[in-house]
């Protein structure tokens, strides 16, 4: 198999569009060759490397009566399909993107704006965005780029630069090939797999693993030796003596000591040029909740119901994949141990939601949430620490930052929505499952919290503007 080419994460404006929105944008565009429109409504958020626009809706402009003929051009959108849009942007607090595509077989990976795109912008979305009181913008788009032109309120006009397209592999579009220079001398051997570009991306990426246990402190070391640029640990639990044989390269004088400190020192030993950020509190505290709205992708490697709620809404909230990985080993009160399985599940917004597939129960969350005092008196049943090992927990954490490192450099053979994978290592039988979604679901759909971000504009510009990081903790 050849080479794909990469887009390392570019900085500035970027807009990230869910598999789900993203598959009905592209049927609708790429059919035939000819030109198609659409609009785009999209959330706010902070990001890694800049502002980000969060696709919440498509809305496919039928030929002849969304998309018409132009007057002054060869197509355009149909004025009342414009207006339309426009007010639901404003009602809803969302960006108003213009959509449309064009062939690339003349300059393959590349994009722009034709001369009478850019005139039509200048004569329509000033008024447009005094309508809206959003930003409003145009996107045009080829199967392999895009490019974009974004007018804020206050009446600054940026190029949009990237644009993400979530699924089994990250497709990051861009106007043009990003140039790259080659990878440090210390990846060589996996740049001859990735790619320098490919190599570059994992230095530019954010990534947070929330639970700092057994499975979390081996993906920690995963992604460190893979190159990953910035880690957020997140764990407020301690180093206990039954810990030792479970966390990577602990010693004996490390009980008592924070997990996301051992973390933290294997991290460094492996690339002290990593950046890191250690928040020492539950994955629901603020701090927590704030770091991981502003990552590439999050890895769960904590098993608390609470863990799994909030990691659930921030990647359909705010367009961010995850993985979550665990591992269950049965054995009764008789010593009879059950069939053990490793889970490895892909979360994407729109899919893989943890409340459709019934793995967040609501009494256990609303326990969660409590202090830690109140929460144990809740318990009826005195709660019983549960079989771990080590080469189990390499298991899950295997499988899942093999599926993360394929999917940063678009080496999974399928774009498709990603499969969840269960290893039953008794059997060695290995299972792919789908996830469910509820078209009412509150968190993963439409017309939930999908792509809804939680900035205003304002808020967003104000600190792109004096150049403010996100509220975390580096060390």
């Amino acid at each position: 198999m050849a080479r794909i080419a990469v887009n390392p994460p570019a900085v500035g404006w970027s807009l990230t569009i869910p598999p789900g929105l993203w598959s009905t944008l592209a049927s609708h565009l790429f059919r035939d060759g000819e030109e198609h429109g659409a609009v785009i409504l999209a959330g706010y958020a902070d990001g890694p490397r800049g502002p980000r626009l969060l696709a919440r809706d498509v809305i496919l402009a039928e030929d002849g009566v969304g998309y018409v003929e132009g007057t002054t051009g060869y197509r355009a959108l149909d004025a009342t399909f414009v207006r339309d849009q426009a007010l639901r942007a404003r009602d809803e607090n969302l960006a108003y993107l213009a959509v449309h595509n064009h062939d690339d077989m003349l300059y393959p990976g590349s994009v722009g704006f034709s001369p009478t795109d850019l005139a039509s912008h200048e004569r329509g979305y000033p008024a447009l965005r005094q309508i809206t009181g959003q930003l409003v913008g145009g996107l045009v788009v080829t199967p392999r780029a895009a490019a974009g032109d974004l007018w804020l309120p206050d009446g600054t006009r940026v190029a949009l630069a990237e644009t993400v397209v979530l699924g089994n592999n990250i497709i990051r579009l861009r106007p043009r090939p990003a140039e790259t220079a080659d990878a440090d001398q210390h990846w060589h051997r996996q740049s001859l797999l990735f790619g320098s570009a490919g190599q570059l991306t994992f230095t530019r990426l954010r990534v947070a693993v929330v639970g700092l246990g057994g499975a979390g402190s081996i993906i920690t070391e995963l992604l460190t030796r893979l190159g990953v640029g910035e880690l957020i640990l997140i764990d407020d639990d301690r180093v206990d003596k039954t810990n030792l044989p479970r966390l990577v390269a602990a010693e004996p004088d490390d009980v008592g000591k924070r997990k996301i400190d051992l973390a933290a020192r294997n991290a460094r030993r492996a690339n002290p040029a990593m950046r890191l950020t250690l928040i020492d509190k539950r994955v629901e505290h603020p701090d927590s909740r704030a770091a991981l709205t502003t990552c590439d992708w999050i890895f769960l490697a904590a098993d608390s119901h609470s863990a799994r709620h909030w990691v659930n809404q921030v990647v359909h909230q705010y367009h961010i994949p995850a993985t979550q990985l665990g591992v269950k080993i049965p054995v009764g009160v008789d010593g009879r141990i059950g069939d053990i399985h490793t889970a490895t599940r892909i979360l994407l917004p729109g899919a893989g939601c943890l409340w459709c597939d019934e793995l967040i129960n609501p009494t256990q969350l609303a326990i969660d949430m409590h202090p830690q005092g109140e929460r144990e008196a809740a318990q009826y049943v005195p709660e019983v620490p549960a079989a771990s090992v080590i080469t189990l927990n390499t298991l899950a954490a295997g499988e899942a930052a093999n599926h993360f490192m394929f999917a940063a450099v678009r080496l999974h053979h399928h774009n498709a929505e990603a499969a969840s994978v269960l290893h039953q290592p008794q059997s060695r039988d290995r299972l792919l499952q789908t996830g469910r979604q509820s078209a009412s679901c509150r968190f993963c759909t439409t017309t939930g919290d999908l792509g809804k971000g939680d900035d205003t504009l304002d808020g967003l510009v104000q600190r792109e503007q004096k150049e403010l990081t996100p509220n975390r903790l580096p060390i």
